[in-house]
């Protein structure tokens, strides 16, 4: 049986190229981490904070995940909620939710991005001014698809998802620390961070209408809906998603602590949108060698999945080469007209798959 280890010298070059990356402000700061089963290294450049003023990152610095929250908190709980018999993949969202206008519409639609949904909404600052105007908004919301027939990534979606949970399962966030945050020890993972942890947390955008964003979530629609959503909300270390990672390559389980099936972590990583325009799996994004606008990497094995966050976050999880590698970065920060690490991050990715070797 092949063991993955980090090849320390590719590294240290990720190190360098990321580095250069900060140097030519693709971004102004990052923490990293190449994960495998047995082992982890991590890392920090650059800094977290530039305006008011300028902050060195380091492992301690709790960054807005943006929308990694879809699969590190929401995804994770809709599979445990079906593990624990609550709900199925084809519960008709309608059925837990009444208020939802479409009948045909599955959680299996809303995870794999089929539901038919359109992918935002585009007016919601005008027309949503409280947490009530933004559900209405997302109820009353019309179909740009046929159910199931193209995907089409929709954070109303998974907006529906959280509204799921929370009928089922009570408030998304206690869920979230109590089944998932806790017997991982992600003790700096949460919605909402208190105010001890706000010092820690990296600003995002810095706007006329909010100031410069620390500590609450960049997202305008969590933001309205109170931090908490299905969408995005959730803010994490390194560190953190680390241990999280650990567990998925562990069939599940993190230091003798089971928090999903192994049929849950196969389930995943299934293709569930065969003959459509995009590879998707449960929550995740899949590798597709023919998907050349993914920013998965050109490396990665097909058993790869992969999700990334508007804030400049990402991760994958290459199972058949058993190692995890974690992004952490506000390139948002100070402002959201830096497009530049969207542009490399095939090339970030690329890089951090050299990092591991197999040894027998």
């Amino acid at each position: 049986m092949s063991i993955s280890m980090i090849d320390i010298n590719r590294a240290e070059y990720l190190r360098k190229y990321i580095k250069k990356c900060i140097d030519e402000k693709v971004l102004p700061g990052a923490c990293f981490g190449i994960i495998t089963r047995q082992e982890s290294e991590i890392y920090a450049e650059g800094h977290s904070e530039l305006i008011p003023t300028k902050k060195l990152t380091n492992a301690e610095v709790i960054y807005d995940l943006a929308s990694l929250s879809k699969v590190i908190s929401t995804t994770t709980i809709i599979l445990k909620l079906i593990e624990d018999g609550q709900i199925t993949l084809f519960t008709n969202v309608c059925d837990i939710l009444p208020d939802f206008k479409y009948k045909d519409i599955t959680i299996y639609n809303l995870l794999t991005h089929t539901s038919g949904l359109p992918a935002d909404i585009y007016d919601y600052e005008e027309l949503c001014g409280s947490k009530q105007d933004m559900l209405k908004k997302i109820f009353s919301t019309e179909l740009e698809h046929e159910i199931g027939k193209k995907v089409e990534y929709s954070d109303i979606g998974f907006i529906l998802l959280g509204l799921i949970i929370e009928k089922v399962a009570g408030p998304m966030d206690v869920y979230f620390n109590d089944n998932i945050a806790k017997p991982l020890d992600m003790r700096d993972t949460c919605y909402n961070p208190k105010e001890n942890l706000i010092s820690r947390c990296a600003p995002t955008e810095c706007t006329d209408l909010r100031g410069c964003i620390k500590g609450t979530v960049h997202d305008e629609k969590s933001y309205i809906l109170g931090g908490v959503s299905g969408n995005a909300g959730l803010f994490s270390t390194i560190k953190d998603l680390g241990r999280f990672c650990k567990m998925m390559l562990n069939k599940g389980s993190f230091h003798g602590k089971r928090i999903l099936s192994e049929s849950s972590i196969k389930m995943i990583l299934e293709y569930n949108t065969e003959g459509l325009n995009e590879k998707r799996g449960l929550g995740w994004h899949i590798k597709d060698k023919f998907d050349h606008t993914s920013s998965i990497g050109d490396l990665a094995s097909k058993s790869t999945i992969y999700h990334t966050g508007f804030t400049g976050t990402s991760m994958f999880i290459d199972f058949e080469n058993q190692f995890a590698f974690i992004l952490l970065t506000n390139r948002v920060h100070p402002s959201r007209d830096n497009m530049k690490l969207i542009e490399l991050r095939k090339n970030i990715n690329n890089i951090a798959e050299t990092a591991i070797f197999k040894e027998i």
